[in-house]
């Protein structure tokens, strides 16, 4: 059975995707609709836009002064993930070949930077008063920049010594926890009723982002993330992973050397054996278990602060709490 969540996203997201085909026009013959439209056809729920729709709505706006912003989020959405693939030499996503592996990585590359472009279109284009279009603008720069920071810090921790649960949180709200919380920010700024709002949401994004990205650490352990059927492809790539992090604090000597050689290989010498020791380690500690706890303690932690987020409709922001934490794609 659908939650009320699940129905708005649905009808919001046909909206964003309706916006995609006029801002990024299908089957031009310019050496970017192709890879760019391979990649969007793929799938995806257009959830991020749609909070962002359902935020401004919950709080006495209405959607439509938000469409803007919210179609720039799926797009800048869309941008990380063309060059994540890349980065993460991954090769499938959502069961098909990624834009770098079937039109190569410098058209994979460029096409990512041409979706930057349009999502600053997007929002320029906006109808909304001069002021609260540059707040739009401000939002939409500063999850960027955070963004990338975090991905800087992900790229370079990967098989190192010495990594930690506190470091881990650390880089995944700045990887994951801007970008999730930008969109409910871009919401209450367009209902206008913002005040006392968006310190708050902010603050969400960053128990939000790590216990999504926790759960996607996770998932990545099962054939359920569209790699299609590929397990371990964060062990392959020597991902930073919550699991990773918390078994380099627990682990013997002995244990830890073994964690951090398999993590250290080259992805194409990385052997289905060497996944599976890594999660014979992980299990041995627990890993598993405890990084489902400790995701779930992040969602706990989230009412707290949604119970001070000036609104009567509290409930529609525990959904959306629960909702961004689980798995999307």
């Amino acid at each position: 059975m659908e939650t009320n969540i699940e129905e708005s996203i649905k009808i919001y997201g046909k909206k964003i995707d309706d916006l995609l085909k006029e801002i990024i026009p299908p089957d031009r013959d310019d050496y970017l609709s192709e890879p760019i439209w391979h990649h969007l056809r793929t799938g995806g729920k257009r959830i991020r836009p749609a909070i962002c729709l359902i935020t401004c709505k919950e709080l006495g706006g209405n959607p439509d002064d938000a469409l803007h912003f919210a179609l720039a989020i799926e797009i800048l959405h869309n941008m990380f993930l063309l060059h994540d693939d890349i980065e993460d030499g991954d090769t499938m996503r959502r069961d098909q070949p990624t834009v770098w592996v079937k039109y190569g990585i410098a058209n994979a590359i460029n096409s990512g930077d041409y979706l930057l472009a349009r999502a600053y279109t997007s929002i320029l284009t906006s109808p909304a008063p001069p002021d609260r279009k540059l707040k739009f603008l401000e939002i939409f720069t500063l999850t960027y920049e955070k963004t990338v920071e975090g991905q800087a810090l992900d790229i370079n921790a990967r098989g190192v010594k010495d990594f930690t649960v506190e470091k881990y949180i650390e880089l995944v709200k700045l990887k994951t926890g801007y970008y999730l919380a930008c969109g409910m920010v871009g919401g209450a700024v367009a209902s206008g009723n913002s005040n006392g709002t968006i310190d708050k949401i902010w603050d969400l994004g960053k128990l939000m982002g790590p216990a999504f990205q926790i759960k996607d650490d996770l998932i990545d352990l099962t054939v359920g993330k569209g790699r299609g059927g590929v397990i371990g492809s964060d062990i392959k790539e020597g991902k930073a992973s919550f699991l990773y992090a918390y078994t380099s604090e627990v682990a013997n000597a002995d244990d830890i050397k073994v964690l951090i050689e398999i993590m250290t290989k080259q992805r194409e010498k990385t052997t289905e054996n060497d996944v599976k020791c890594v999660l014979d380690i992980y299990n041995r500690y627990g890993a598993i278990d405890h990084a489902q706890e400790y995701a779930d303690d992040l969602i706990k932690q989230t009412y707290k602060i949604i119970d001070d987020i000036p609104t009567d409709n509290k409930t529609v922001f525990r959904d959306i709490a629960n909702f961004m934490t689980q798995r999307m794609t």
